[in-house]
């Protein structure tokens, strides 16, 4: 099963990303030096360098996962539904939502979560917040 996950953002966003994820340009350029065939990391600088000059310009960014090992049933894509449309605060909150059961929705929510479908962001007492950052999600199977 292939799963491509399409966002829409701005330059700005994208080059926020980017420094989350690598901290500055200069380390990420320090690191491309270290592992040269990295070709997404050259990406990364590349597109980096030119939306620091484009902030406002619009960009549709997509992910692929090909897996064997999820399953989107009717109970995954509601989850995925309500974790966009309707902003729980925790997966206990995501259950009540979906009125069911904390203990069949939690291994549901932590599965979408290992594939890269949806984050999971520390929350208030131990909570985990699930965080849809896509737009669109296809499957092709």
């Amino acid at each position: 099963m292939i799963i491509s996950l399409e966002k829409e953002q701005k330059g700005s966003e994208f080059v926020q990303e980017m420094e989350n994820t690598y901290g500055s340009l200069e380390e990420a350029k320090k690191l491309f030096k270290r592992t040269p065939r990295n070709v997404v990391l050259y990406v990364d600088i590349e597109n980096w360098k030119y939306y620091r000059k484009h902030p406002h310009e619009s960009i549709k960014r997509t992910t692929s996962i090909i897996t064997k090992e999820l399953t989107l049933g009717e109970a995954e894509i509601n989850l995925l539904n309500t974790i966009k449309h309707e902003n729980p605060k925790s997966i206990r909150e995501l259950a009540k939502m979906v009125k069911k059961d904390i203990s069949s929705v939690q291994p549901k929510v932590k599965n979408l979560a290992n594939e890269g479908l949806i984050q999971l962001k520390d929350g208030r007492k131990n909570s985990k917040i699930p965080y849809l950052n896509y737009d669109e999600i296809s499957v092709i199977i």
